[in-house]
């Protein structure tokens, strides 16, 4: 009872800040994060796990399916966020604990999207029990595609790294 106590009261800190600042950390493209089939979890690790990655600088490549608290990563930085092709994003209301908390962790998410999230959210009944998809043809209007990252070999060297299994 203490713990649960301690994290409602911790959700209710982490509520009030929000999840990016106008100061961005320094972009460092040598860490980078790939989230792929994230069914999403407990939102209060997520937004931790999105606060440390933002902090540090990381780039966050979103590919398949993210689902619930794995949708947190789009409120990172724009230069730190990219989508492999394919990528979904399925939003719902939170549920687990009392209904008060329960919104107070769909209040935060909100707060912590982007606009054009929020936007595509209500224009679709807001978050519910159900599950609403977004598509990567509409995520990619506002998130970058994720650059290629495979280095091109001369010519000369392409036919050695075939061989080589590069």
């Amino acid at each position: 009872m203490t713990k649960f106590i301690a994290m409602t009261a911790f959700a209710a800190v982490l509520a009030c800040v929000p999840m990016h600042s106008a100061a961005a950390p320094f972009y460092t493209p040598n860490h980078i994060v790939t989230v792929r089939g994230d069914r999403g979890g407990v939102m209060l690790k997520y937004a931790l796990r999105v606060k440390k990655l933002e902090r540090r600088g990381s780039l966050v490549r979103i590919g398949g399916r993210c689902d619930s608290a794995c949708t947190l990563y789009l409120g990172m930085p724009t230069k730190q966020v990219c989508l492999l092709p394919g990528a979904t994003f399925r939003f719902h209301m939170p549920y687990g604990s009392t209904k008060r908390n329960n919104q107070i962790a769909a209040d935060f998410m909100m707060r912590n999207y982007p606009g054009w999230v929020r936007s595509w959210i209500n224009s679709k009944g807001g978050l519910t029990r159900g599950l609403k998809t977004m598509g990567y043809g509409y995520a990619v209007k506002h998130v970058k595609p994720c650059e290629n990252k495979k280095k091109k070999l001369p010519r000369t060297n392409l036919v050695m790294a075939r061989q080589l299994g590069r």
